[in-house]
């Protein structure tokens, strides 16, 4: 491999491996944590009930459009080392190669196709890629870069992902690399590309959008093994 190929895979995966070490949910010694501003006396079912996991996705067939259910938004979960996640993917849409720096994911889909793929760092960046059907599940373990995408032209998949942390965390690889500050020339010589594609690149993530759009979302996924092959990184589609 070409130094500046190895350089490459090299920050990506050392990136990943950064943000991921050392984080998990601390223990706690009780059975569940009350918020400060609760009432323990005041605790009842209620508490421990979420109802806007689905009925908070309605979905937009022209989006990715993910809810979720982390402590955040659901504070009885603070302390379980667990939360939720809804993905509806709308046709051609994508969610970007990504990490959670906290939680290995375990992902079902509900409403297939949809392909996913898992980048094994130990294995000299090989990507490992899969067609889930409806009911299969894939699991992406923690601190490994990972997507998913709906390579359907008109079928909207859906997806339920568990992930073991309360607050599992999520960084796109993409926004961490080219909606930040760092200087076009080390990109340009990091990814071993050039200004014209880092160009494209940073104007797909500015300005910064909750869900992408399904043109950027096919360029973004229409990137992937063109970059895996500029960086001589395997790339297998099942």
């Amino acid at each position: 491999m070409p130094p500046s190929s190895s350089s490459s895979l090299g920050m990506l995966l050392l990136l990943a491996a950064i943000l991921s070490a050392g984080a998990a949910d601390p223990d706690i010694l009780t059975d569940f944590v009350v918020p400060n501003n609760a009432d323990p006396s005041g605790i009842d079912g209620a508490f421990f009930t979420y109802k806007n996991l689905v009925t908070g996705n309605s979905g937009d067939p022209a989006k990715l459009t993910v809810t979720k259910a982390t402590h955040a938004e659901f504070p009885a979960l603070l302390g379980q080392s667990v939360s939720y996640a809804a993905l509806v993917f709308g046709a051609g849409t994508v969610n970007p190669p990504h990490i959670h720096p906290r939680a290995s994911e375990l992902l079902v889909v509900v409403q297939g196709p949809l392909l996913v793929g898992l980048v094994d760092a130990a294995r000299n960046g090989t990507v490992y890629t899969q067609t889930l059907q409806t009911g299969d599940m894939f699991v992406f373990p923690k601190g490994m870069v990972h997507f998913q995408f709906n390579n359907a032209t008109d079928v909207v998949a859906r997806a339920f992902s568990a992930f073991g942390s309360a607050s599992p965390g999520t960084i796109s690889l993409p926004a961490a690399l080219f909606a930040t500050s760092i200087d076009d020339a080390i990109l340009d010589k990091s990814m071993n590309t050039d200004q014209t594609t880092v160009d494209e690149l940073k104007q797909d993530q500015a300005p910064p959008s909750p869900a992408p759009s399904s043109s950027s979302s096919a360029a973004a996924a229409a990137l992937l093994p063109q970059l895996c092959h500029q960086n001589k990184l395997e790339y297998s589609p099942e």
